[in-house]
């Protein structure tokens, strides 16, 4: 039993040692910072000491990312007055998960002398708290700064006008600015989630409870359902990208020098593949199967209509028993127009396996529940 002295002392102590870390996280004087929190396990306070270290570490953060945020509001305001400053979304998102990061892996060591593994499990969910409040910032900035909403009810609003003369829809080539911006915000946002999932997994003596619980967190929280809202917009913006760019494919068609189709075939599959392979890559499995049924529609609609026509009008076969000069180049047409249906079928399940090869290395459940789309693409 300790005496009411060396309590008294242990008090003062404890007293002490909280006064100047307290001290040195207002300086933010990081080494003085870290000798303190070193002084915690000794004298049994480590819970304590885990909580302060991870308050600090996330007010650094928070500053961190406060000051860069405000620099990219800032150069929204001059590229909106005078278009010279590139506003650069993907670098503010990919310094803040960067933070993070660090902040785990350099602190490695101080975590589990404070509580061990479970100590590590407890700093990437305080974190984790401060990705859902400036990630999702972020992302939402991002989206007024495109104003996606607008541009989707502008595709819908063209979609349902398409019998109206004289009415377009957005330019497809901001669109695909704009769907390459997505793409890398939201992989920067899977892979950053990805990291500290393993991360979580990886540990072998965490409270069983705590690993599961940590990770759901990861895919219930803010940040996850502003991705969710930024893929919605997606999945809206690459469908109008591939639509149009095939109609304008089918529109501009011509016979090509020494080649047996015309131009529309390879430029259709060219924008298929193009965007098959940037919308797998999002590793999201409904934007996948929406935009799969988006294209799995239009070769059987519009493409195979204009397939169609070439061989029905304006009569190719007639002619060919009319004689003249204009025979040789009917008979060229004819057979043009039967390559184009044969290479389509060729290039449609070419592209099917390209596609069932990506989804299953995303993983079998992405294969598994995409099957029956991509299976209609031939």
């Amino acid at each position: 039993m300790s005496s009411p002295g060396r309590a008294g002392g242990v008090g003062v102590l404890h007293r002490i040692v909280r006064r100047k870390l307290g001290e040195a996280v207002d300086r933010r004087d990081h080494s003085t910072v870290l000798r303190f929190i070193r002084l915690y396990p000794p004298l049994a306070l480590e819970e304590e000491g885990l909580q302060v270290y991870m308050a600090y570490l996330k007010n650094v953060i928070a500053m961190r990312s406060c000051i860069e945020y405000e620099q990219l509001v800032e150069m929204m305001s001059d590229h909106r007055g005078n278009g010279q400053n590139e506003v650069n979304f993907v670098s503010c998102l990919t310094n803040l998960f960067k933070d993070i990061v660090l902040v785990i892996e350099e602190n490695d060591e101080s975590l589990r002398s404070l509580c061990g593994e479970d100590g590590i499990v407890y700093a990437i969910c305080e974190q984790q708290e401060e990705c859902d409040s400036r990630g999702s910032t972020i992302i939402k900035k991002y989206m007024e700064y495109r104003k996606l909403t607008k541009v989707t009810l502008e595709i819908n609003s063209y979609k349902s006008d398409l019998l109206s003369v004289g009415v377009e829809g957005p330019d497809p080539r901001e669109i695909e600015v704009y769907l390459e911006e997505i793409l890398s915000l939201t992989q920067l946002g899977e892979d950053y989630t990805g990291y500290m999932i393993s991360k979580i997994r990886g540990l072998s003596s965490v409270d069983p409870e705590l690993g599961p619980r940590a990770t759901k967190a990861f895919r219930s929280g803010n940040f996850s359902k502003v991705v969710q809202d930024i893929t919605g917009y997606y999945v809206i913006l690459e469908g109008y990208f591939m639509v149009e760019n095939v109609r304008k494919a089918i529109k501009i068609d011509e016979l090509v020098f020494d080649s047996l189709t015309t131009s529309m075939v390879d430029d259709v599959f060219y924008v298929l593949q193009s965007c098959f392979r940037r919308f797998i890559s999002t590793s999201n499995i409904n934007s996948v199967i929406a935009v799969l049924s988006n294209a799995v529609s239009l070769l059987g609609g519009e493409y195979n209509e204009a397939l169609q026509q070439k061989i029905r009008e304006p009569n190719p076969g007639a002619k060919l028993f009319t004689g003249g000069v204009a025979v040789q180049k009917t008979g060229m047409e004819i057979a043009t127009a039967l390559n184009n249906m044969d290479v389509s079928g060729e290039y449609a399940l070419k592209l099917r396996h390209e596609i069932e090869e990506q989804c299953a290395e995303v993983s079998p459940r992405f294969m598994y529940r995409s099957a029956r789309i991509i299976s209609m693409l031939v």
